[in-house]
C-alpha cells in the first residue's frame, strides 16, 4: 500500500511553501516541489521482511569526511557539511581535514564579538555562529563519518526517521536505476520536504558527470528500496564486502533480484607506513667510506599512493588520484542543490 509518509511529505510541502512565500531564496523549486511519485510500504508474505520503497530523482550528497581514513579532504563545495548522520567515534589521532578551517573560523567569530565596535544585532547574530561552529569542532574532534565521494549511501527526510516503521541512519538499502542494483546503506538525514538524494559514489557510478551541482537522474526514475531496523551496531567505517553479502541476503527475503548486485570497490588508498628511521652503521676506518656520507634523498611529504599526493623535489612523476576533488571555482552553484537543515 502506499506509505502515510507519502502524504506527510506533500503535506510539508505545501506548508513551507506557504511559510516561505516572502523569502525567494527559500521557495522551493518546482523540480524539488515534485520530486516524489510515490512512497510504498512493502512486506514479504513468506518472510515478512519489511521495505520501504521510494520512486524519486536523484541530487547529489558531497557531504562527510573522515581522518582516520582519508587525511586530506575531497573538496567543500557550496553546503558543504563535513558530518553525516552516520558516524562513529574516531580511531586514530588523525585530525579531521576540515578542523582546522573550522577552528579558525571559529576563532574569527570570538574575535568580532570581542571588539567594542560590533554592534548588539551583529554580537545576536555571532553568539548562534559561535555556538554552532563550538558544537562541530567538537563534533569533528570525536567522530568520524561517511565520505561522499567514497562511501554508497543515501539520504532520507528526516520525518522519515521517526515515522511507524521508520528507517534510520545504518538500515540496509539499495538504488535501482536501469538494468542495476547498488547496494547501500541510509547514511544521512536532510529536510523533511526533500526526497530523492544518494552520495556522490552512487551518482557518478549512474553518471560519470555527476558533480555537487549536476545531478545525474533528474526525472523520477530512480527506485530506492530501505530495510527498516536493519543497521548493524556498533557504528563503524563501511566494509563494502559486509554490505554486499548483507545486501544481497535482504534482496532473497524480497523474492530475489533478476540481475546480480553491483559490486563496489574500495577507492580509499590505504594509510601511508611511515618509513624506518636510517641508522648508520660503525665503521672501522676513521675515513667515512663515500656510502656512509651520502645523504638521504627527501622524500614526498605523502605516500605516492596517497589520494592527493604532495610533490617533492625527488618525485618524478605523480599517480593519478584516486579521488579527485568536488570543488570547482568555475562551477556556478546550481539551484537544484537539496540543503540540509
Amino acid at each position: 500500500p502506499v506509505s502515510p509518509l507519502y502524504a506527510q511529505l506533500y503535506d510539508e510541502k505545501v506548508r513551507m511553501l506557504r511559510a516561505n512565500l516572502a523569502r525567494l531564496d527559500l521557495l522551493l523549486s518546482r523540480h524539488n516541489f515534485f520530486d516524489c511519485q510515490t512512497v510504498l510500504q512493502l512486506l514479504h508474505p513468506q518472510t515478512h521482511r519489511k521495505a520501504l520503497l521510494l520512486q524519486a530523482d536523484m541530487d547529489v550528497d558531497a557531504d562527510g569526511s573522515d581522518g582516520d581514513r582519508m587525511p586530506v579532504g575531497t573538496g567543500a563545495p557550496v553546503n558543504f557539511k563535513p558530518s553525516t548522520s552516520y558516524r562513529w567515534p574516531k580511531k586514530t589521532s588523525a585530525p579531521n581535514p576540515y578542523l582546522a578551517a573550522t577552528d579558525d573560523g571559529l576563532k574569527r567569530a570570538e574575535d568580532e564579538y570581542a571588539l567594542a565596535t560590533t554592534t548588539p544585532a551583529r554580537k545576536r547574530d555571532l553568539r548562534n555562529a559561535i555556538a554552532q561552529l563550538r558544537a562541530e569542532v567538537g563534533t569533528l574532534q570525536k567522530y568520524s563519518f561517511l565520505i561522499g565521494a567514497a562511501d554508497p549511501f543515501i539520504v532520507v527526510p528526516g520525518a522519515f526517521t521517526h515515522a511507524h516503521d521508520a528507517v534510520k541512519p545504518g538500515d540496509y538499502a539499495f538504488v535501482v536505476f536501469g538494468n542495476a542494483i547498488y547496494p547501500a546503506i541510509v547514511g544521512d538525514v536532510g529536510p523533511n520536504d526533500k526526497v530523492g538524494e544518494a552520495s556522490l559514489r552512487i551518482a557518478k557510478q549512474i553518471n560519470a558527470l555527476s558533480t555537487p551541482y549536476n545531478r545525474p537522474v533528474s526525472d523520477l526514475k530512480v527506485t530506492y528500496i530501505i530495510f527498516p531496523d536493519t543497521g548493524d551496531k556498533p557504528f563503524g567505517p563501511l566494509d563494502l564486502e559486509k554490505l554486499q553479502t548483507r545486501c544481497e541476503t535482504l534482496a532473497k527475503e524480497i523474492g530475489g533480484a533478476s540481475v546480480p548486485l553491483h559490486h563496489w570497490e574500495n577507492i580509499i588508498p590505504p594509510s601511508p607506513t611511515p618509513s624506518p628511521t636510517p641508522t648508520v652503521a660503525p665503521s672501522a676506518s676513521a675515513t667515512p667510506s663515500p656510502s656512509s656520507t651520502a645523504s638521504v634523498t627527501p622524500s614526498a611529504s605523502v605516500s605516492p599512493t596517497f589520494a592527493f599526493p604532495i610533490s617533492s623535489p625527488a618525485a618524478t612523476a605523480q599517480p593519478k588520484p584516486t579521488l579527485a576533488p568536488t570543488s570547482s571555482p568555475a562551477v556556478k552553484r546550481s539551484p537544484t542543490k537539496k540543503r540540509k537543515p
